[in-house]
């Protein structure tokens, strides 16, 4: 599915007040009233961790990372460029996601589509984040793969580099990404796709990509 620039709508408080108004007025009698506090509530919690919760596989699959990059930086010399690892987000949804991943207690660096190119930080969890409605396309659309692409410094090194995209959606992440070229693992917890997906693009838990991106490098 595409999603061009005009169809989508930037997440404004405003705008999440009337998407929050009409889902229960589409539902409450003609003379319900919502409560004074309920949008504000609402709000609030989908813009933070209180709407949300890491899956237990997050923060050692980021442990894991951290590790394999202080390896690789140890084994080069000081005139020496080590090899580069980065994290990136690629989101169908908009601007709140870098304040809510933080909010988790990743760290995110703020690099976006438009900014710079992402240099790779071993104290960051997330090198950068390209949102859908920032830049009108939508997953699996292949041009918000290759902004992604733009978004790092790995496609501008001149060396080899490697695209991995790991998400949980068969049609939007895992074959969006194979169209776009990049090499592509479903997120399958699970399991629903094992007649889908071979083996050796799928896993089940997210510590598993760890070998494939570091045996890639």
């Amino acid at each position: 599915m595409v999603c061009q620039a005009s169809l989508i709508k930037k997440w404004t408080p405003a705008f999440g007040k009337k998407v929050i108004e009409s889902t229960f007025l589409d539902i409450l009698p003609n003379s319900a009233v919502l409560p004074g506090d309920l949008v504000a509530s609402l709000l609030h919690r989908f813009s933070s961790h209180e709407g949300y919760r890491l899956f237990d596989d997050v923060t050692p699959f980021f442990h894991d990372l951290h590790k394999w990059r202080d390896r690789a930086q140890s084994t080069f010399g000081p005139d020496q460029e080590p090899l580069q690892l980065q994290v990136g987000i690629i989101s169908n949804s908009d601007d709140r996601v870098p304040a809510i991943l933080s909010s988790l207690g990743l760290r995110v660096a703020n690099r976006s589509h438009g900014s710079s190119a992402a240099k790779s930080n071993g104290n960051i969890d997330i090198d950068w984040i390209v949102h859908s409605y920032d830049i009108g396309f939508e997953k699996p659309d292949r041009r918000i793969f290759d902004v992604a692409k733009r978004c790092s410094s790995l496609n501008e090194a001149g060396g080899k580099s490697a695209f991995y995209h790991v998400g949980d959606s068969l049609s939007e992440d895992y074959q969006g990404a194979l169209g776009a070229g990049w090499k592509s693992v479903l997120l399958d917890r699970e399991g629903k796709h094992a007649d889908a997906v071979s083996c050796d693009e799928r896993v089940r838990n997210l510590r598993s990509v760890m070998p494939r991106l570091t045996q890639s490098g």
